[in-house]
């Protein structure tokens, strides 16, 4: 698998949860992991930042990668 990046001059940060009129998130990823804690730890070691909302309960976690995209950590198991 190979992902392609690409840096937009004019980028909009998206808005998580949407919100009508506001960009809308791009893409959204979900990796499932052993431990939710410490993958969510690590993220934000490396500059992720844990979303206000989460949804998740205690099966995943919802944090934004630097430019705001939202990615979810899920325990495995749970899909």
């Amino acid at each position: 698998m190979t992902f392609l990046f690409v840096r937009e001059e004019d980028y909009t940060p998206p808005v998580w949860p949407e919100e009508p009129g506001k960009q809308q998130k791009q893409l959204h990823f979900d990796f499932q992991v052993p431990d939710v804690g410490a993958a969510v730890r690590y993220a934000e070691s490396i500059g992720a930042t844990k979303s206000k909302a989460q949804f998740g309960g205690e099966y995943f976690v919802t944090v934004f990668d630097p430019d705001g995209h939202p990615i979810c950590f899920c325990a495995m198991g749970n899909e």
